[in-house]
């Protein structure tokens, strides 16, 4: 008799799944924080370009010293190497955190959107549950609960 009651309320369960990364990497509003990172991830790394060429230059004249350098310039020009190295690993690290808190940013106002689009979507449809396939919970489901191209098209037309 249980069995028969846990199968009966399966079958009302509506269940939507939606690949919750496709919907962002394809969605306008997606693609367009993507261009914005891209952007600043381009300016970022042609700051990091200059320093490192700087320090490889440095590292040409440290491995082939002129006869007039002397041992005092040596030991300016190592020190000097060495804290740029530092300086970069450094501003890579920054870059780095920059970007990701940037991303985040970008990204929130993206997925309150989407919230918003799959809290209606749920309502207008009447589904139980919807799930995200991109988080692995979702092993397998058949075509007709996938609901991500559906999704996208509402994202974009808000």
């Amino acid at each position: 008799m249980m069995a028969t009651t846990a199968a009966a309320s399966a079958a009302e369960l509506k269940v939507g799944v939606i690949d919750v990364e496709y919907v962002i990497q394809k969605s306008k509003a997606g693609q367009g924080a993507k261009a914005t990172l891209k952007k600043l991830f381009d300016k970022k790394q042609k700051e990091l370009d200059a320093k490192q060429k700087d320090l490889l230059e440095v590292k040409k004249q440290l491995e082939n010293p002129s006869d007039l350098m002397t041992d005092k310039k040596k030991k300016e020009l190592l020190t000097g190497y060495q804290q740029g190295l530092l300086e970069l690993q450094n501003s890579f690290l920054e870059n780095q955190q920059e970007l990701q808190k940037k991303e985040a940013e970008l990204m929130k106002p993206i997925l309150q959107k989407l919230e918003k689009v799959l809290t209606a979507m749920a309502e207008k449809e009447d589904y139980d549950l919807i799930m995200n396939r991109s988080q692995n919970g979702v092993l397998f489901t058949k075509p007709a609960h996938d609901m991500t191209e559906a999704v996208l098209a509402e994202l974009d037309k808000k």
